[in-house]
């Protein structure tokens, strides 16, 4: 772990919002739990799709995008100095390609919708963790969930570190950037 307090204190805070059982909230607020971060990420997706077509617009306005510039075939041994065969994924005609509006709206919805169908999933597994301790005997699930939820997120903050650092002791056999 890079930063072990910054660790510790993300993994203590999962813990605690573990201890308070979904089941306990309003409907409102499982509402709002699963319809909030939708709608927000969904809005984060439009405003960045938005801006990613109007700046790739702009630099294709300015002839600054060079995606794929095609290789001389043979440019030393060759006198006709002929161009390999153009790729099938270039465009013959140089008009800028439009992105209709409501295609980056569906997109920017997909993910809306996916986020909340998540956070819906998660309320459901929540409760059958909690009821699957319970039928086990456990006499505090939510604690036990809880000690779990923080253990987890210390171990996988540390393989993503681990998995950052690139050390090579990591890498498998044979193994070649």
């Amino acid at each position: 772990m890079k930063n072990l307090p910054l660790s510790l204190t993300l993994a203590a805070f999962s813990g605690v919002l573990t201890l308070k059982s979904p089941a306990d909230f309003s409907p409102g607020m499982r509402r709002a739990y699963v319809l909030a971060p939708g709608a927000a990420l969904g809005i984060i997706a439009a405003t960045a799709l938005r801006r990613g077509v109007k700046k790739g617009r702009k630099l294709a306005a300015a002839g600054r995008v060079d995606l794929v510039t095609p290789a001389v075939a043979g440019s030393n041994d060759d006198d006709a100095g002929s161009t390999a065969p153009v790729p099938s994924y270039v465009r013959a005609d140089v008009g800028a390609a439009r992105v209709p509006a409501w295609t980056l709206t569906s997109l920017a919805a997909t993910v809306g919708v996916a986020v909340s169908g998540f956070l819906a999933l998660s309320l459901v597994l929540d409760k059958r963790i909690e009821t699957w301790l319970v039928r086990r005997g456990v006499a505090r699930p939510r604690l036990v969930m809880a000690v779990v939820t923080a253990a987890s997120s210390l171990v996988l903050d540390q393989v993503a570190d681990s998995k950052d650092s690139g050390a090579p002791a990591s890498r498998p056999a044979g193994w070649c950037p």
